[in-house]
């Protein structure tokens, strides 16, 4: 996965949005271009939810530098075709400093144009072809962890033709002998019907028998299941305790889950608490942790009312694709809270918020 980021041209300024006049060929200004200082430049992240469509594509940007060498305004000039994709790289460009341009010496704003490339790596054909053969090798031998590693191959499709039939008969094989993450897979592939029809019943049974293994992402699924929106029966304090497992051995989405719950019974010590696990939560990475401690910033809820931590945490987790973030920026964006309000990007997350969740493969 990268983003690659090249300068393209400058044109230096002395106003915003006005250029500076030709000077006759005797006094001709002497002037140098604008330079980006890499160092400073973060890779910018792939938005999730990208990265699971598959999404790739160029994206070029014009942008003002101001005389200080921060990043005054930027505006799209060519889409990748993906919203997601062009607002990131936009984020992106914001976090780089530049040696401003000069005239006669002196430091003017300046308009550039970049390009970020989008595009996703993976392993060569070859590498490929030995991790299959690897895999199937160990599978016909028996080893329940290569009959798992073979199944994911074939419910990915790397190498191979995607074939989710064949992926279940190699996780079950491995299920049979006791393999703790074939009982994840199966319970997977249960709850989404991928090579077959969805049977959440089953799934309930597979999530269980890995959450009775201690697997905590197993343990956050049988929790996520109880909670009555998943085909089964609701059993809302077994999925609060399921949560509760899975927070305590560090699963980042129920330490989100699990701190909601906590912040939702309004005592004191269980805020705290709650509080706690969204910010540990948060750490890992995890958007919903993001959106949920946002909403603390935003509505002051256990937490001083801080705008723009929230508009801050609101935009990251609406990267990682997740709708009610995408639909909060929007709003802040529109408003002017906690960020400076901006008719164009209030626009894209909208519709970015629009798009439907790509599903996992």
């Amino acid at each position: 996965m990268i983003a690659v980021l090249a300068s393209v041209c400058a044109h230096a300024q002395q106003d915003a949005g006005q250029a500076i006049a030709s000077p006759a060929p005797a006094q001709r200004a002497k002037a140098t271009m604008a330079v980006v200082d890499f160092s400073t430049c973060a890779k910018p992240d792939y938005p999730l939810a990208s990265l699971r469509a598959g999404q790739v594509g160029a994206v070029v940007l014009a942008f003002l530098i101001g005389s200080d060498g921060t990043v005054k305004d930027a505006k799209l000039v060519t889409s990748s075709g993906f919203p997601l994709l062009d607002m990131a790289a936009q984020d992106g460009v914001r976090r780089c400093r530049f040696k401003p341009s000069r005239v006669d010496g002196k430091a003017v704003e300046a308009w550039m144009k970049m390009q970020y490339v989008w595009s996703l790596g993976g392993l060569d054909p070859a590498q490929n072809a030995a991790g299959l053969a690897a895999a199937r090798t160990g599978a016909e031998r028996g080893a329940p962890a290569s009959q798992h590693h073979l199944g994911l191959i074939y419910m990915e499709g790397t190498g191979v033709a995607r074939n989710p039939a064949e992926a279940l008969a190699w996780w079950r094989k491995s299920a049979q002998q006791g393999y703790v993450p074939a009982y994840l897979s199966l319970g997977q592939a249960s709850q989404t019907g991928d090579g077959a029809e969805p049977d959440p019943a089953q799934a309930l049974i597979w999530f269980r028998k890995a959450a009775e293994h201690g697997l905590p992402e197993a343990q956050h699924m049988v929790g996520y299941m109880l909670m009555g929106d998943a085909g089964v029966a609701a059993d809302k304090e077994a999925a609060r305790e399921s949560f509760r497992k899975a927070a305590a051995r560090g699963w980042a989405p129920a330490q989100a889950r699990y701190g909601i719950m906590l912040l939702e019974d309004k005592v004191p010590d269980s805020m705290e608490q709650g509080l706690a696990l969204l910010r540990k939560a948060v750490a890992q990475g995890d958007n919903a942790g993001r959106f949920s401690l946002a909403r603390c910033y935003e509505t002051a809820h256990g937490v001083p009312l801080d705008l723009a931590k929230a508009a801050a945490l609101y935009e990251t987790a609406a990267f990682g694709g997740n709708k009610p973030a995408q639909q909060a920026i929007a709003m802040m964006y529109e408003r002017g809270e906690g960020v400076v309000a901006d008719a164009v990007k209030a626009d894209q997350w909208r519709k970015a918020a629009e798009i439907p969740i790509p599903r996992p493969r």
